[in-house]
């Protein structure tokens, strides 16, 4: 994985000034030289393969060996290893339909409909609890119960779990005031335009993927996965940071950000008082579910 990494990095750069993107005086430099730009681009292209490679191999070679597995099982690049890899193969099995929806509209900007988005939660969440299946499960580093999926005290986690998402709901919202008061704007409608519009099936089928499945998959993730692995290696402050860090980035939203890493934190810290999912499981669905619900209704169909 270091290896594809330092490969990457001058591949990048010299992507970069091919571009003319921000580097206008490396490009003038580098469009001299055509040698020089295929190399650089050769070792991009080397480097991805060979850190796409690792990251697999971090998910599935200790899968069949537990002596291995529990090596760095709650190290950073295991971490990095097994969301890449999740990332990775939910890009596959939903690259043919990206490339069915671009040859029937050529020309157009991309936009994911209904069907597409709940394919693409499908896809993602799927590999994310597989690649912890594999990495984590499988080898018996670890059991499901101590990711938190357990039943114990089930309905009083559950009301629990409505607190914390009343919480997070109005807390995001009053930080996507804060934010759009100094000309920060959300882009989530943007992001969730096939919904618009959508017929009422479609969209209960969105619903159903984003706010009960989405919850679920996410959370045994980040907090159950994530949380309680670093929380083990590198005690409780470390399993803080790198599990609402990694949660908000894997949201792809920067305007967002600053509101995803609140609700990360408010249910890593739920997470570590109580030991179960449940609590943030209800809470990250009935987040997803008003958004989602705000977002369809407040449109005419």
């Amino acid at each position: 994985m270091i290896i594809g990494s330092v490969l990457m990095v001058p591949g990048i750069i010299g992507a970069l000034a091919v571009l003319g993107t921000h580097l206008p005086r490396l490009s003038q430099l580098l469009a001299s030289d055509r040698t020089t730009v295929i190399l650089l681009l050769g070792l991009a292209v080397v480097g991805a393969i060979v850190l796409t490679v690792g990251m697999v191999a971090d998910v599935v070679v200790p899968a069949f060996s537990p002596e291995i597995a529990r090596e760095h099982y709650g190290s950073l690049g295991t971490i990095i290893a097994c969301f890449g890899t999740a990332v990775i193969a939910a890009n596959l099995l939903t690259l043919p339909y990206v490339l069915v929806v671009a040859a029937r509209r050529p020309g157009e900007a991309f936009v994911l409909s209904a069907g597409g988005l709940v394919l693409s939660v499908l896809t993602l969440d799927g590999c994310l609890i597989g690649v912890v299946f594999l990495r984590i499960i499988l080898p018996h580093v670890l059991a499901w119960r101590e990711l938190g999926l357990t039943s114990a005290n089930f309905w009083g986690m559950v009301r629990l779990g409505i607190g914390v998402g009343a919480v997070v709901v109005l807390g995001s919202a009053a930080l996507e005031a804060a934010l759009g008061a100094i000309g920060v704007q959300q882009t989530q409608e943007q992001m969730f335009s096939g919904v618009v519009g959508a017929p009422l099936g479609q969209f209960i089928g969105v619903f159903i993927a984003g706010a009960v499945i989405a919850p679920i998959c996410e959370e045994i993730f980040f907090r159950g996965f994530v949380f309680t692995v670093v929380r083990q290696t590198h005690g409780i402050f470390a399993a803080f940071v790198i599990s609402a860090v990694l949660f908000a980035l894997a949201h792809a939203n920067l305007q967002a950000f600053i509101p995803i890493l609140f609700i990360a934190v408010v249910f890593a810290y739920v997470y570590s008082r109580t030991g179960s999912l449940v609590p943030s499981m209800v809470a990250h669905g009935m987040n997803n579910a008003l958004a989602l619900a705000a977002l369809y209704f407040s449109h005419p169909h």
